[in-house]
Formats: structure tokens, C-alpha cells, sequence
């Protein structure tokens, strides 16, 4: 990186302009304060200068001595004051005359030493300055990144903001104190208080994908990495009881009701291999996550009681899991209850897509119970041999990254957030952000309860450290220091405030223009009807309006009123709510309003089917036809001064429009396509010309026209497509 000028003028003392002058006369061509110097160009001045920095310490010294020996002659201290110093006032003579010769040679001494180090003796002098506002020579340099409000920068001109306001509006521009100013106005302004501005430069962050701390993983650095599995399924079908039983802990008797009040992640070993369990207080959270972009689970795990069968919420919580795109293995539980029937759960589960490994399909079911049990190490089997064929590998290396699954405020320690990591290894003493939380980890307590120095790549740890209570599902990453993990904080609260203004929604008003600038070629939908049989029907309906470039996909269909769920795994998945002959509830519809979520009912179905067959036919791509104009002959090329060559023609055929497209055919071969300059008949010009009219014409951005020439003129019309 270049010093500019001005900083090596700093460094030694010196004002600009003098020094200008010293590297001028030294060899180096500078003319300004701000120019940078090469690295060759400041050894020269270096060296320069430290030559003379050791020439000027010895004669010091000889200064010093032949001093005090002049000062050995003056009979009294008054007549050296009088020879060396400007008149002192009274009570500073006074003071002198009771010194002693010596005394005074050491005064003069320290007065030398005080004065030495400015200009006369070029030693190096270290600049105490702060980051924003720096004095050199009297002058102020101001330090500026991108905008700046006009009263902050009065306050480091060191003046009234109603004196810049004042100074603006006789310059035309009303601004207020909280008015921001560009640079460039601000080097303006300065200019008449002798301040000088300077841009400082901007540090590049980013978080997320936009961080720079993401680095590329080498194959050897990468480690087999502990599968993240999440279970779900409905209320009371012993979610938190099959994974107390695996982790042989009592979790659910200490909670209320005994049902799951917040997330969990546990961690335990099996043969040798870790195995990481998020526990969910139910499918809605897992997709409020994934709503925020945070994909935490590697496998779900869907729980159904073989007593009770698949209930409302097994099929949301299938349908969530779908829509993650993740493996799923079918737990069925409580099958040592004397009503259990695991071949019930397998034949409603087939009706929803999930056929059983037995039966030809490709989903695992393992049968268990978590009371007494049975079959848990089928179950670890299972998951195990799923994570191997996933093949999932990590770099521990790498700076620490996760997912915050849930975090609380702690009225003794403060802030505490439960995170997953999902790379690199996590350290005490790291400065963390996520969010607009950041801060340093104070402890890390694993899931044992444990204190621990360092958690590693599919560990829930608990963090203590942040400044303030993250958000489920923030991503949070490691930084180099406080100052990046503050200018991260920044500008992640100015996104977040973006985004809230315009929040990302999906209706069918503005599915083409996202189609075209996100590419969408499948259509997501959520159904639901006043009954079961409507909900078949509504289905095949709208299935059979799939494309072969544009698909219909049906996340859900269920029957029953559009809940809460149903919006928050429409803003996850993209997708449009479709209601036929039910009404959303009030939540749903306060929800689905902030969230962005269009929601369309009816109670006719052609009015459905209809709309939907629009949406899809405005996602098909375009076609477009040509359609055959007319044909003009050169007849003769005239070459005009300024304007190159013109032709004079006659059409032959057609008309011709002067927005037309053409083509240039010589020999009957194409040697040109754009379009026309200009088209004019006699000496006025032309919108069109038909058959038989003679005209003149100049090509747009071609002049090589000959005698003989044949202009075809054609239109590019687009052809509606339609879904038949």
C-alpha cells in the first residue's frame, strides 16, 4: 500500500508544502500533499531523512557545549536571557535572578530539548492522532467513510451547524443538522475553514455468503461430520419420549403437560459415532427456522404413535419435512400398547407419498417404543447407514459458523444462546456475531451441562457472551475482531430493516416478473377444503394443469380452516394458500398480512382451476415468430459527407416501416441485421413506404450497401402460449 505525502510529512515534522519542496529537491517528483509515494520513492526519503536526523544530533551537541561556555561569560542571568530569549515578563525575571548559573545552563538545556524535533533537526516525531479528526500545521484532516450528516461534520469542523446551514442556503441547497452531505461537498466546505477531508476506506464485510471469511474447503481438511436429526410429528405421539429414552434421561417429566416447551439438541455416541438430536417443540418451529434460511437438520425423523395412527399434525409436520427436501425415516412408537397396528400407520403414510422400504418404496420404517425400549438400536442403525450414503464432511479447521437454535436471558449470566455448529470449532475468547447480537464467549456449556473450552463441527453448545438475545435461527459466525463484529451489527440492522420494508412474497399478480428474475418453473401451492373428498378432487384438478416446462406442486392438502401453520410454511416454501369453500382464521390472516403471503379462496372450483392455468401460462417461456414485411432494392449509393453511404431504392415487394427490422442480402446471402437509420421519400422522411415507391435509406450502424442490394424487412412477433 502507497504513503501518501502528507503522512510522511507527519511523520518527520514537516509541513506540506515544505516538505513538497525537501523530496523536490531530494529527486522526487511530487506536486501534492495526497499523491502516494512508490515503495522505492519512500526509501529514498527515508534514508534521506535518517542521514540527516544523525548529522543534526551531533551538531546539537556542539551547540550545547559552545552554550554553556558562552554562558560562562555573561556576568549575570539577566544579560543571557537578554542575548538568547525574547523579554520575558517581570515575574519570569525575578524567578531567573535567584538561579544559579547552573541551574539555569540545565533549564536551557531542557528548553532545547523541549523545542528540538520540529523542523531544525528532522528528528522523527510519532504523531498522536485520533482515528477521525488529525491537526498537522494547523490544520485539520478530517477522516470520512461514504456520507456524513451535516451536523456531525460541523462537530469535527469544530463550528455551529446553523453556520453550515446557513452557508448552504445561500448556495441553494436547504439542508438540515440531520441532512446527510457526500464527500465531495464536504471537501468543499472544509476548504474555507482549513480543514482538509479525506475518504477513509471502506473494509469489505459480509455475512452469510457475503463474508469474506468464507474460505474453500480442501478435500484433505474436510472430516466425517456427526448427522443432524430432527424429530417431529403430532402432539403426544412421544416425541420427547423416545429421544429421552435414547439419551436415558428424563427431559419430558420435568416439562409441563409433558410436552417439549423449548428446542433441545443432544448429543449422544453410538458404536463410536455421534449422532446430534434437535428436539422441536413442534413442526412450526423447524419451518420458522427454515423460513429465516436456516437449514439445520440432515435427517427428520417422523414420529407416529401405531395406536392413534396419522393425525392432522403428522401430515403438516410430513408436509414440512418434505418441503426441507431432507431424507425421512418413519419412527412408529408405542408399538408394545396391546392396540398398536404399525400396518395402519405404513398404509396412511403410503397415501402420502411415503412407502415403506418392504413394500418397494424408499422410506425406512422402524418400529419401537420408547416406554419400553424396544428396537432403539435399529432405530441409531438406521440413521447411521442414512448419514453414510448422505456423506456428510465438514472442515473443523475453519472459523466457527452455526445456527442458533434458541436463546433466553439469563438474569445472573446474561444472554445465553443455544447454537449448533456447523463448521469449524468454536474457542473461548472469540468475538461471535448473529444477527444484530455480537460479543465474546465468555463460557461454552455443552449438552451434559458440562463447561467446555472448544465444541467442534454438529455440537449443541450453549454460548454466554453476546450483548444481547440473538433470534432463533440467525446465523452466527466467528470474527476476526470487535471492530469488524461491529460494522457487521450495522449493517445487518440496515438489512433487516430493508427487508422488513420490502418483505419477499409470492402471489400470483407478480409470479411472471419472478419468474423471470429468479427463474421459477414450479408452481408451490398449499390446499385446503371443507372435506376430504373436495380436498381429492381440488388435487387432481390442479395437478393435471402440470406442463412439461412448468409443474404444479402440491406442499399440502389437507381439510380444515387455513391455520398459522399453513402461512408460516407458505413464507418458507415460497407458496401460494388456496382455500376452497374455508376461510383462514384471524391469526392466519394477521400473519399471512405481515409475512407477505397470499392467501385465495373460493367456493366455485373453475374459478381456482382457472386462475392457477393464468399463473402457469404466464410462466411459460416466450415464443416468438417472424413475420415477412416487404423487400427494397438498391438502385443507387450516394456517399454523403458526415453521414456515409446512402441508397437510393424502390420497393419491390410489401411495405417497409422504418422501425422495422431488416436484413441485407447480397447474392441472396445475409451480410447484415439491425435495423434502419433513416427512410425518406424525396426529401421528407418516412414512417413507411408500399410497392412501387421509390425512397432513400441509411443502415443503422452499417455503411457497406452496393447497387443490387436487397433490403428484407420483417417483424419479431410474440406467439401466446397457452398450456394445451
Amino acid at each position: 500500500m502507497k504513503i501518501r505525502v502528507h503522512e510522511l510529512a507527519r511523520k518527520y515534522g514537516f509541513g506540506n508544502k515544505e516538505f513538497l519542496d525537501i523530496l523536490n529537491n531530494i529527486g522526487i517528483d511530487v506536486h501534492s500533499h495526497l499523491a502516494g509515494l512508490t515503495d522505492e520513492q519512500a526509501k529514498i526519503a527515508t534514508d534521506y531523512f535518517a542521514k540527516k536526523n544523525d548529522d543534526v544530533v551531533s551538531n546539537n551537541v556542539y551547540i550545547e557545549e559552545e552554550t554553556m561556555k558562552k554562558n560562562m561569560e555573561f556576568n549575570n542571568v539577566d544579560d543571557f536571557v537578554e542575548e538568547n530569549q525574547p523579554a520575558k515578563k517581570n515575574k519570569n525575571k525575578n524567578k531567573n535572578k535567584n538561579k544559579t548559573t547552573d541551574e539555569n545552563s540545565k533549564d536551557e538545556g531542557k528548553s532545547k530539548k523541549r523545542k528540538k524535533g520540529r523542523r531544525a533537526d528532522f528528528v522523527v516525531k510519532k504523531a498522536e492522532q485520533g482515528p477521525e479528526i488529525i491537526e498537522e500545521d494547523g490544520m485539520k484532516i478530517i477522516r470520512i467513510r461514504g456520507e456524513i450528516t451535516l451536523g456531525d461534520f460541523a462537530d469535527r469542523l469544530g463550528i455551529g451547524s446553523s453556520e453550515l446551514i446557513k452557508k448552504l442556503f445561500l448556495k441553494g441547497q436547504m439542508l438540515t443538522i440531520n441532512s446527510p452531505i457526500s464527500f465531495e461537498l464536504a471537501e468543499e466546505l472544509a476548504v474555507d475553514y482549513d480543514a482538509l477531508v479525506e475518504e477513509e476506506e471502506e473494509i469489505e464485510l459480509d455475512f452469510g455468503d457475503k463474508f469474506a471469511l468464507e474460505i474453500t474447503d480442501r478435500p484433505d481438511e474436510l472430516v466425517e461430520r456427526a448427522p443432524v436429526i430432527t424429530i417431529m410429528g403430532h402432539v403426544d405421539h412421544g416425541k420427547t419420549s423416545l429421544l429421552d429414552a435414547i439419551r436415558t434421561t428424563s427431559v419430558a417429566s420435568g416439562e409441563a403437560g409433558g410436552i417439549t416447551q423449548k428446542i433441545g439438541a443432544y448429543q449422544i455416541d453410538k458404536a463410536g459415532k455421534k449422532i446430534t438430536f434437535v428436539d422441536t417443540p413442534g413442526h412450526e418451529a423447524f419451518t420458522d427456522m427454515r423460513a429465516r434460511g436456516a437449514q439445520v437438520t440432515d435427517i427428520a425423523i417422523l414420529v407416529v404413535a401405531a395406536d392413534d395412527g396419522v393425525m392432522p399434525q403428522t401430515i403438516e409436520a410430513l408436509s414440512h419435512a418434505k418441503a426441507a427436501n431432507v431424507p425421512i425415516i418413519v419412527a412408529i412408537n408405542k408399538i408394545d400398547k396391546p392396540e398398536a397396528n404399525p400396518m395402519r400407520v405404513k398404509q396412511e403414510l403410503m397415501e402420502h407419498g411415503l412407502v415403506s422400504v418392504e413394500w418397494g418404496g424408499d422410506t425406512e420404517f422402524v418400529e419401537v417404543s420408547a416406554k419400553a425400549r424396544m428396537n432403539l438400536d435399529t432405530l441409531l442403525d438406521t440413521i447411521l447407514i442414512t448419514s453414510e450414503i448422505l456423506e456428510l464432511k465438514a472442515n473443523p479447521k475453519k472459523r466457527a459458523k452455526g445456527i442458533v437454535l434458541e436463546s433466553r436471558l439469563d438474569p445472573k449470566v446474561g444472554p445465553i444462546a443455544d447454537v449448533l455448529i456447523q463448521e469449524g470449532t468454536l474457542k473461548i475468547g472469540e468475538v461471535i456475531v448473529a444477527g444484530e447480537s455480537m460479543g465474546k464467549v465468555r463460557a461454552l456449556v455443552n449438552d451434559l451441562g458440562t463447561k467446555v473450552q472448544s465444541a467442534t463441527v454438529s455440537q449443541p453448545i450453549e454460548i454466554i457472551g453476546f450483548n444481547d438475545v440473538p433470534s432463533a435461527g440467525d446465523t452466527f459466525y466467528v470474527i476476526q475482531n470487535e471492530q469488524h463484529a461491529k460494522r457487521i451489527v450495522e449493517e445487518m440492522a440496515k438489512e433487516r430493516k430493508i427487508a422488513e420494508v420490502s418483505r419477499k412474497s409470492i402471489s400470483l399478480e407478480t409470479l411472471s416478473q419472478q419468474m423471470d428474475n429468479a427463474n421459477i418453473k414450479e408452481l408451490n401451492l398449499i390446499l385446503r377444503a371443507d372435506s376430504r373428498g373436495s380436498v381429492e378432487a381440488l388435487r387432481d384438478s390442479l395437478l393435471k394443469l402440470s406442463h412439461e416446462e412448468v409443474l404444479v406442486n402440491i406442499i399440502q392438502a389437507a381439510s380444515g380452516a387455513i391455520t398459522e401453520s399453513d402461512v408460516k410454511l407458505a413464507e418458507a416454501s415460497n407458496a401460494i394458500i388456496i382455500g376452497f369453500n374455508v376461510r383462514p382464521t384471524t391469526n392466519a390472516l394477521k400473519e399471512a398480512d405481515s409475512n407477505g403471503v397470499e392467501i385465495r379462496t373460493s367456493n366455485i372450483i373453475y374459478h381456482i382451476t382457472e386462475d392457477i392455468e393464468k399463473a402457469l401460462t404466464g410462466m411459460l417461456d416466450p415464443e416468438f415468430k417472424e413475420m415477412y414485411s416487404g423487400r427494397i432494392e438498391i438502385k443507387k449509393v450516394f456517399k454523403v459527407s458526415k453521414v456515409g453511404n446512402v441508397a437510393g431504392c424502390v420497393v419491390v415487394d410489401g411495405k417497409v416501416r422504418k422501425d422495422s427490422n431488416i436484413r441485407i442480402l447480397r447474392n441472396g446471402v445475409i451480410v447484415y441485421e439491425g435495423k434502419l437509420n433513416t427512410l425518406k421519400r424525396y426529401k421528407d422522411d418516412a414512417k413507411e413506404v408500399v410497392a412501387g415507391q421509390e425512397c432513400g435509406l441509411g443502415i443503422e450502424n452499417f455503411n457497406d450497401i452496393k447497387e443490387g442490394d436487397i433490403v428484407e424487412a420483417f417483424d419479431i412477433i410474440e406467439v401466446k402460449r397457452t398450456l394445451k
